[in-house]
């Protein structure tokens, strides 16, 4: 190698060394949302800003990036409804894991006095869709400048038992009685994953699967799939009357893994599709 090669790759490296420095000082963002698309357009946003940005795609993968201790993240931006683990439940972990980083909510914001709870728990701010660039910028500097984070466990908890839509804390697996209400409740609490399958219920309870099935049966009069089916499209229910999300973030939110399922039980049990249920409810009609 001569000279002028081993001047060139001095220089390099020098520059790889530079921009490592700018990066270890520049302030980490963390994205957390379901909607791949939600992902890519936020990162957009944020290209041209002085920002070390991460993403994940849930919110127990977005928590575990929180757990690591070797990097601070300065500010976290949040999808509120998330199947598993969704904005009120990340606050909760945050607080109780005495994570220090700002925690910027997003989603369909359609009660004040729900905005003011998540607020109140510690949330630096709420951010509603659909997001424009300007005012993401801007919610963005104002929210990860330096703040004293303001986490309350026992808010964020009121705040997890307020919203229908929020992740509830995981189940005891110890035994308990099995009753209509507890296997009633156990699927409120479970309906937005996407893959709960009857063997989580049997395990939680400890009973065995035909147990369960006779349980369903003699409960409800139906399997354990057509209950939580019905539960599911309840909720949906609620989301289409109370908000303003879209069908597809219903969808997600209620545990279908696809816009199209989530419509066909919703018409095969309405006889109208969840498009015309919003309208004819909306609209006063009987």
């Amino acid at each position: 190698m001569n000279s002028v090669e081993s001047c060139a790759l001095s220089l390099k490296n020098l520059d790889c060394v530079l921009s490592h420095l700018r990066n270890l000082n520049k302030q980490k963002i963390l994205i957390i949302d379901h909607d791949p698309r939600v992902l890519s357009t936020l990162v957009e946003f944020l290209n041209d800003a002085p920002y070390d940005v991460r993403t994940a795609e849930n919110g127990k993968e977005g928590l575990e990036i929180l757990r690591r201790k070797k990097e601070k993240i300065d500010l976290v931006i949040a999808e509120m409804y998330m199947g598993g683990l969704d904005g009120a439940a990340l606050l909760e972990r945050v607080a109780a894991d005495n994570i220090q980083t700002n925690v910027l909510i997003m989603g369909n914001v359609f009660l004040m006095k729900v905005t003011q709870k998540i607020l109140t728990a510690g949330a630096v701010g709420v951010l509603d869709k659909p997001i424009m660039k300007d005012e993401f910028l801007t919610e963005v500097k104002n929210c990860i400048l330096p703040n004293e984070v303001g986490y309350n466990v026992s808010r964020v908890r009121e705040v997890s038992r307020s919203l229908p839509r929020s992740f509830q804390q995981p189940l005891n697996t110890s035994r308990e009685k099995v009753s209509p209400e507890a296997l009633e409740s156990f699927l409120k609490q479970r309906y937005r994953e996407s893959d709960l399958k009857f063997e989580d219920l049997t395990f939680h309870f400890q009973i065995t699967p035909p147990h369960g099935h006779v349980l369903f049966k003699k409960f409800f009069n139906k399997t354990f799939r057509e209950k939580l089916r019905e539960v599911r499209i309840a909720q949906a229910e609620h989301f289409l009357t109370e908000s303003s999300m879209y069908i597809y973030e219903i969808a997600r939110t209620c545990g279908f893994n696809s816009s199209s399922r989530f419509c066909q039980a919703f018409k095969r049990i309405h006889g109208i599709s969840a498009t015309q249920y919003r309208k004819k409810v909306w609209h006063g009609e009987s």
